[in-house]
């Protein structure tokens, strides 16, 4: 534990274990403005993390920057794009941060993040390294906005270098190119007589494998809602998500916030997007970083509605699908219907309304494409087959028609459905991790010079029992392998409150699953840089099939990629499951 009483920060901090994720948990005091926790959380991570800042700026930026000359001209069109528009941001701020609680929370990231700058500085100072100044400004604002170069280069390659005017259909080479996407599972049903509901959760990230240097980071920031610090304490101030060095917000997108009357999970996944046209409505000078944009939904919003209502201001780069779903909404529903002494009948229709009422807002789910977002409360989705249950398999399809008609994606040439007898068989974490793992994608075991540094590279897993109360998270590392094996079921500690007789379907089993592949995290959107190429489903196919028992190890291709960057990363990818344990 350190404490810094010149910030009133506290931390707790450790670097890699044997499950290659590290761990950092940052408390601002609620007594100290909120520009001061800003700055002084920023300053304390980049302070503690700046050795692996660098490795992390080397392996994706610096690496992906100077690779040919069409690199470096797209990196110094994008460093100059983001710090314009960092100064306008910084200059809209000042404007209006004291009447718009939503520019109060920009402004109070981009705080932290020049806080981060100086702390790396001062940390590299201290130990008298010479790395010191090596990292200019602009790679920390572009380290932060990772989640809107996929965009921004598309944007480039069709709008900048041409001129202005996009390519022709007749143009051989394809400059709006996909990858693999990430996907993500939400699963909820009812158990027992219908009163108690289980959340199951799984996320996958997809991206480059030289940005597998992971932190989970857990902010607990007891910002105001408003400039005045006379008012409330935002909703959301205990942050927990699955980061990187050197970046404020999850780029791979999970989160588990907490907070005043707050209790909920965000996840998001790239959008797929064939429609060149929607960038001509767009000014990239005017966009906002995705990251800033979703820390500050996070931090003050009370509901689900509302975090999407945010989330949709600027919704200029940063194409993705989020589902947010309000844990507290899963809490057994109290009616005030019940069956009374004399088994008096109840009012069907009453105590569906009553539930339905209950359950508005539980889950709400956001798109967006370039200039335009959709949201909408589709609660009724999961609520309505309630004898089946309900499961939404998320890979980047739209899922609203008016986002799918835009996108002009055509989705039957994907799979994004579930079967019924799929949908019935993800009933616990295990089979979640399984079922995200037995459909990743390897980059590295396509033939030849197909082969690619980029998959599936991590999996997270959550799931929430509303009748204990209680939540199961974990998360795994490194690129996607199967392992078969037998383990024994983990008994739960008795102070978790867990009584034998439940046996919550919910709860992973030990440290190695019965399939068990491991994972790595993802700057998947900085891979367009230093990778543009078409992966088609025959591909995927046959690198799904060369799925092994063998984790991925960088020795093993070195041949094939000996230019890719992977300083600070083991040979070996080899690691099992991590539940951080946070000191407070």
């Amino acid at each position: 534990m350190a404490e810094d009483t010149d910030w009133n920060v506290y931390t707790n901090w450790c670097w890699f274990t044997g499950d290659r994720w590290a761990q950092i948990e940052i408390e601002t005091q609620r007594t100290s403005p909120d520009w001061v926790q800003a700055y002084g959380a920023g300053f304390i991570e980049g302070s503690l993390t700046w050795n692996q800042i660098y490795n992390q700026w080397l392996n994706t930026i610096m690496s992906s920057c100077d690779r040919d000359e069409n690199s470096q001209k797209f990196c110094t069109w994008l460093r100059v794009l983001l710090e314009d528009n960092f100064n306008k941001i910084k200059e809209t701020a000042a404007l209006n941060s004291e009447h718009d609680h939503y520019w109060h929370q920009i402004n109070l990231y981009f705080i932290q993040l020049k806080g981060l700058e100086t702390g790396y500085r001062q940390g590299a100072k201290r130990a008298r390294s010479d790395l010191e100044g090596i990292i200019p400004w602009s790679d920390f604002l572009l380290m932060n906005s990772v989640a809107d170069v996929h965009d921004l280069k598309i944007y480039y390659e069709n709008f900048v270098q041409t001129g202005g005017v996009n390519r022709t259909a007749d143009e051989t080479e394809p400059k709006n190119f996909f990858l693999p996407s990430a996907t993500m599972i939400t699963k909820i049903y009812p158990t027992g007589n219908g009163s108690t509901w289980q959340l199951l959760f799984g996320h996958s990230s997809a991206g480059s494998y030289t940005s597998m240097l992971r932190i989970q980071k857990r902010y607990k920031f007891h910002y105001h809602i408003a400039s005045n610090p006379n008012s409330n304490t935002v909703p959301g101030m205990d942050i927990a998500f699955t980061g990187y060095p050197g970046i404020l917000a999850s780029t791979d997108d999970f989160y588990i916030i907490k907070g005043r009357q707050v209790h909920a999970i965000v996840a998001g996944v790239g959008i797929k997007n064939e429609n060149l046209n929607l960038w001509r409505t767009v000014d990239v000078q005017e966009a906002m970083p995705l990251a800033a944009r979703v820390m500050a939904a996070n931090r003050f919003a009370q509901s689900r509605r509302s975090w999407t209502k945010t989330l949709s201001r600027h919704p200029f780069t940063g194409s993705k699908q989020w589902i947010t779903i309000d844990l507290n909404k899963l809490s057994p529903l109290e009616s005030s219907y019940q069956v009374d002494e004399n088994n008096l009948e109840l009012d069907e229709e009453v105590v569906s309304a009553e539930r339905r009422n209950h359950f508005k807002g539980l889950v709400w789910i956001a798109e967006q494409l370039p200039g335009r977002m959709h949201i909408n409360d589709v609660s009724a989705f999961f609520l309505e087959s309630i004898d089946n249950s309900t499961t939404w398999l998320a890979s980047g399809i739209p899922y609203f028609k008016e986002i799918l008609e835009a996108s002009g994606v055509n989705n039957e040439a994907y799979t994004n459905r579930l079967t019924a007898v799929e949908s019935r068989e993800l009933n616990n974490l295990e089979a979640i991790d399984k079922f995200l793992r037995t459909r990743g994608f390897r980059g590295d075991l396509l033939d030849g010079d197909q082969s690619v540094a980029y998959g599936n590279i991590d999996i997270k897993l959550f799931a929430y029992n509303a009748r204990l109360g209680m939540s199961d998270y974990h998360a795994f590392a490194g690129p996607v392998f199967i392992r078969l094996q037998h383990v024994q079921t983990r008994s739960l500690p008795e102070a978790m409150g867990y009584r034998g007789d439940l046996a919550p379907a919910s709860l992973i089993r030990d440290d190695r699953l019965s399939v068990v592949i491991d994972d790595a995290a993802d700057l998947a959107e900085l891979q367009v840089i230093t990778e543009r190429r078409t992966v088609r489903d025959d591909m995927r196919a046959i690198a799904m099939s060369q799925m092994s028992s063998s984790p991925f190890k960088w020795s093993s291709v070195a041949e094939k990629m000996a230019t890719l960057q992977h300083t600070g990363q083991p040979d070996e990818w080899n690691f099992g499951k991590v539940s951080p344990k946070w000191a407070w």
